[in-house]
């Protein structure tokens, strides 16, 4: 008796040779590539699991399909090294921009790096809308205080801001204004465009923003290092390691 089991790899099979050769490409190189993934993944995510993640984005995202094959397996192999999801939990993303693919941390990515340092016990970042009871203060008796006048819906968003909770008994925050905000977003290939999440998730980027701001002040690791490097750039994304590999016509 025939499984679904039995018939997944023929029906992957089936796909990859009806692709477009850009698309077999991908799908070649991201097999090919198997075994370094799961060494950047290590035992907390399997790659089978990180592949179906990387499918399924592909398949929501078909115009990465157009974009040079090693930028995008690129984008994919820093994901798994910075220990990040891409879909729902929006980790990371990647986005077609001239071609390439561009890796963007969301977030919730730069979030959960600043978890990892195992010194931060929180980390928020909110919007501030126009109505809001909303002011701080910096220097040797700084502080923040935010009370929301009610629901979000309508009104003008006024200021952002990130704060963190250390272990240590730290509480240091960061507050934008529209104004950097809108300084940030066009420094950034895609922000000056308006794609990508710039455009589709602009609060999570508003808050990304802030929580960048406020990177200064938190421990850094390795990984929280590289991701402020890599974000929102394609150099380097093409030749760090990606195994070229011929796939069958």
């Amino acid at each position: 008796m025939t499984t679904p089991t039995d018939t997944a790899p023929l029906r992957q099979e089936l796909e990859r040779v009806s692709a477009s050769p850009n698309e077999r490409s991908i799908v070649d190189l991201i097999r090919g590539n198997k075994p370094e993934l799961q060494k950047l993944l290590g035992p907390s995510l399997t790659v089978e699991a990180f592949e179906t993640a990387a499918m399924t984005y592909l398949r929501m995202q078909p115009k990465l399909y157009e974009c040079n094959p090693l930028s995008v397996v690129g984008g994919l192999r820093l994901g798994a090294q910075l220990g990040l999801s891409l879909g729902p939990l929006g980790h990371f993303y990647l986005v077609p921009h001239a071609g390439e693919a561009v890796f963007i941390v969301g977030y919730r990515g730069m979030v959960e790096l600043a978890y990892r340092s195992g010194k931060v016990r929180r980390v928020s970042a909110v919007v501030v809308r126009e109505g809001d009871d909303f002011a701080f203060r910096y220097g040797t008796r700084a502080v923040l205080d935010h009370t929301p006048s009610g629901p979000p819906a309508g009104r003008e968003w006024t200021a952002v801001y990130a704060v963190a909770e250390l272990v240590n008994g730290g509480k240091p925050f960061e507050v934008l204004y529209p104004e950097d905000v809108e300084a940030r977003r066009k420094r950034s290939a895609l922000g000056k465009d308006n794609k990508g999440p710039w455009a589709t998730d602009t609060e999570a980027m508003w808050r990304k923003s802030a929580v960048r701001a406020l990177q200064k002040w938190l421990p850094q690791t390795q990984a929280s290092a590289l991701a402020s490097v890599r974000d929102e750039t394609i150099e380097g994304l093409t030749t760090d390691d990606v195994q070229e590999v011929e796939g069958e016509e």
